[in-house]
């Protein structure tokens, strides 16, 4: 799964704001280059940002936030080339002591929508649902506290509470063996309880043809492209490769299409040419392996 989203957010960089390509499987390779002249496998926020949750990981049914505050701040501090807007508001605000919940935009800023906190969340899937957040002194009871918590360090729009809320418990069933008929189902159903808005989307959302697909930064165009391409294509490599192709925010939307084919299809779903490449391949492993030896 974050094998996966690393591979996603690797193969996309290069095609960050451009227009998309001409035709799904025109660009496969992970080359490097873009507006922030990435090396070839190079991590971009979305996986630098996904490591910082990782490591704030203690076991299934706990995880720090003043582990999470200070990873997020240390990269915030190491200068990245390539950072959202909303991102840098609510980690400015993180830093000042800000309250959590309040770091983010408010749902009255349509700025404050973006998928900074979707590209991230991916590790909460390994989460229980009664799992326990500490902060300071303060407790955060349940998996949905900790979802909503973690989204609004950065993003306190209820657009990409929404999204994270559908797109974990989906990477949570496929993780479980759930079929693509049973994901996307799920998908549908956490839509129908959280937001009307996504819920239409992905009603409509197998209707569209490759060219018709959104994958801008906002987070609902995001969860969508990564839903559309994992049902559409029966391989890892084809469904990323035809996110990223769509250009846009393309790293974003690849690293989401990325976690839900790797915990759908498994690591050996992940082209070697692509996990060859990837910055940092080696302590996912570690930090996985390391959670597991804990629980």
């Amino acid at each position: 799964m974050l094998w996966g989203l690393h591979a996603g957010d690797s193969l996309g960089a290069p095609f960050e704001f451009l227009p998309p390509q001409p035709a799904w499987n025109t660009q496969t390779e992970i080359v490097g280059g873009g507006q922030f002249s990435w090396k070839p496998g190079e991590a971009t926020d979305d996986t630098d940002l996904m490591l910082c949750v990782l490591r704030s990981l203690q076991n299934f049914r706990h995880i720090s936030f003043d582990i999470l505050k200070k990873e997020m701040l240390a990269w915030f501090a190491s200068k990245p080339p390539d950072i959202g807007l909303t991102t840098v508001r609510g980690l400015r605000n993180l830093a000042a002591g800000v309250p959590l919940k309040e770091c983010g935009w408010v749902n009255n800023n349509p700025r404050g929508q973006g998928n900074g906190s979707l590209m991230r969340v991916a590790p909460l899937a390994l989460l229980d649902d009664v799992a326990v957040g500490t902060y300071g002194t303060e407790k955060i009871y349940g998996l949905r506290e900790i979802i909503t918590t973690q989204a609004k360090m950065t993003h306190g729009h209820q657009y990409c509470v929404d999204c994270d809320m559908v797109l974990v418990p989906v990477v949570k069933a496929l993780l479980n063996r759930a079929s693509k008929e049973q994901a996307f189902a799920l998908a549908l159903r956490m839509a129908g309880q959280e937001s009307p808005l996504i819920y239409e989307r992905l009603k409509n959302l197998l209707n569209l043809k490759w060219e018709e697909l959104p994958t801008s930064g906002f987070c609902v165009d995001t969860l969508c492209a990564a839903l559309w391409a994992f049902i559409k294509y029966d391989s890892f490599e084809n469904a990323v490769t035809a996110v990223i192709n769509r250009g846009d925010d393309s790293d974003s939307c690849g690293a989401v299409a990325g976690v839900l084919c790797g915990a759908y299809y498994g690591t050996q779903a992940i082209p070697v040419r692509w996990l060859a490449k990837l910055e940092f391949r080696d302590e996912i492993q570690q930090q996985v392996a390391a959670f597991f030896g804990q629980n």
